[in-house]
């Protein structure tokens, strides 16, 4: 594994910039074919992939080679940048190995920079093994392993410089995949929440009326800056940018606590061109089910946002030590729930209206009505 210690920004020699007209390429970027990375899920290759790669509705081929061709057009683009995003724990960096893996099978090199935690290279090297051993490669995990380029970016400024200001040979030729595990991590050390930075130029009494919107629209600006730059890499050097984004809670205009991605705003939108969200639900009360299930649902693909939630694009998987395994036949509880018949208010508890509260002093066995169990209170009664 080659590793690359990440220091200051290096002199660049300047380059010539070649303009070609709107038209041709518009042209070259539409013959172009760019390639696809598999997620080793079967059924999220499906989901992610264009329709223009989805084949004819009869099923017909008139060509013996298109069914071939369907079949290595799944998976993340190359020449585009896909955003992975969801709560800590959900597999983003297990399915950034998994694709990773997939891209160094091929024989390409892969660029993996991190800005949290370390690179789990026992993991990959477990998913390169079970992938080496099902396809029965002459290859070990090792000599795979060499096509590896890793970089360690351990602040905003470093990951920044590395994008920005890239070193000679930046992206190494034959590069098929750039992770960035993850873009968000270095941003909440460096720029404040709204509320936070509101209430420290309070306390400063800054009056300069552009400094005050400088510093409000600092976040955005870098993560502007960011995305053009991932767009600009992908396109440039035929690239599967793949960036894992964190997640924030936010209350404010919504109609309850929603998870939202950190980095986000209209530049960061409009580069994003697959986007997957990962998240848990609650295990369902069949003895036969995982209880670990992950479910990673296709929100954005080809560039536009998916109106509708189907369940095509929902794909339940498990996570295991040699990387995911994707389940054929689950079934989210959640969704069960919805399309029950059942009344929703049968066995919930009513909220009291406000002319109920006053007088709850009124109220005989209020334990009663709320279920108590004999015994319930000791175990609290001990607790520290």
């Amino acid at each position: 594994m080659n590793t690359q210690d990440l220091l200051s920004p290096v002199t660049q020699r300047s380059r010539p910039v070649v303009s070609f007209p709107a038209s041709q390429s518009l042209w070259a970027s539409t013959t172009l074919k760019t390639g696809t990375i598999s997620t080793g899920i079967s059924q999220l290759d499906d989901a992610v992939c264009t329709p223009s790669t989805e084949g004819d509705d009869d099923g017909d081929d008139d060509d013996g080679d298109d069914g071939d061709d369907d079949a290595d057009c799944r998976g993340i683009h190359q020449g585009h940048v896909t955003e992975v995003y969801g709560p800590p724990g959900v597999g983003k960096t297990s399915l950034a190995l998994n694709i990773a893996s997939n891209a160094l099978q091929t024989g390409a090199k892969v660029v993996w920079i991190d800005t949290g935690s370390p690179l789990p290279r026992l993991r990959l090297r477990s998913i390169l093994l079970k992938s080496i051993q099902s396809s029965e490669s002459t290859e070990s995990p090792e000599e795979l392993m060499k096509n590896l380029v890793y970089f360690r970016a351990q602040s905003l400024p470093h990951l920044l410089a590395l994008l920005l200001h890239p070193p000679t040979g930046f992206p190494p030729d034959d590069s098929k995949l750039m992770v960035i595990d993850s873009a968000s991590a270095p941003f909440p050390s460096y720029f404040s929440n709204p509320t936070e930075l509101k209430a420290r130029l309070a306390q400063s009494r800054t009056t300069d009326k552009s400094h005050i919107q400088w510093l409000m629209n600092r976040n955005s600006n870098v993560t502007s800056d960011l995305a053009n730059q991932l767009t600009k890499l992908a396109t440039a050097h035929n690239l599967a940018v793949l960036v894992i984004n964190q997640t924030r809670t936010k209350i404010k205009g919504q109609p309850r606590a929603t998870l939202c991605p950190v980095l986000a705003g209209g530049a960061w939108e409009s580069s994003v061109y697959t986007r997957i969200v990962m998240y848990r639900d609650f295990p369902s009360d069949e003895e036969d089910t995982p209880k670990n299930v992950r479910f990673a649902e296709v929100t954005k693909r080809t560039g536009k946002m998916l109106a509708l939630r189907l369940e095509s694009n929902i794909i339940p998987f498990v996570i295991e030590r040699d990387g995911l395994r994707g389940l054929d036949k689950y079934q989210s509880p959640r969704m069960v729930a919805l399309n029950s018949k059942e009344d929703p208010n049968k066995n919930g508890q009513r909220k009291r209206k406000v002319d109920e509260i006053s007088d709850s002093q009124d109220e005989g066995d209020s334990d009663a009505e709320y279920g108590w169990i004999d015994g319930d209170d000791a175990g609290l009664l001990e607790q520290d």
